[in-house]
C-alpha cells in the first residue's frame, strides 16, 4: 500500500517508511505512525484509507499480468513475477477467490 510523505513527497510502499507506533483504536480506526526515509518526517499511515484505493490498482496489475506473454527473457520473468508475488500479498488482505485462481492460472501459463 502506496504512502506519501506529507512533508517532502516521497512516494514508496508504506512499509518502506519505518514503523514507530499505533495511533488510534479498532472501533475508530487504528492507523500507524511511520517516519519518512527521506526527509525524516512522521507520517501517518491509515490501513482504511490505503484500501479504498487498493482495489483499483488490483485491477491495473491484473489487466498488466493478463497482457503479458511467455518469455525466456530473465527481466520479463522478473517483472511477471513481482506482479504476481504483489497481486498475491493484495488477496491476502482481501481473500478473493477469483483473483487467486486468476494468479494460479498466469502462473502456470507463464513459467510452466
Amino acid at each position: 500500500m502506496e504512502l506519501v510523505c506529507h512533508q517532502c513527497g516521497f512516494t514508496n510502499d508504506h512499509q518502506e517508511f519505518r514503523f514507530l507506533c499505533k495511533n488510534g483504536c479498532p472501533a475508530c480506526g487504528e492507523s500507524d505512525m511511520r517516519l519518512c526515509p527521506e526527509c525524516g518526517a512522521h507520517v501517518m499511515f491509515s490501513r482504511a484509507t490505503a484500501l479504498e484505493k487498493e482495489d483499483v490498482r488490483m485491477r491495473e496489475l491484473c489487466q498488466e499480468l493478463s497482457e503479458m506473454e511467455k518469455s525466456d527473457d530473465p527481466a520479463a520473468q522478473k517483472k511477471a513475477m513481482e506482479l504476481i508475488g504483489t497481486l498475491r500479498r493484495m488477496n491476502e488482505r482481501w481473500n478473493i477467490s477469483k483473483l487467486g485462481d486468476f494468479i494460479k492460472e498466469r502462473s502456470r501459463e507463464l513459467f510452466f
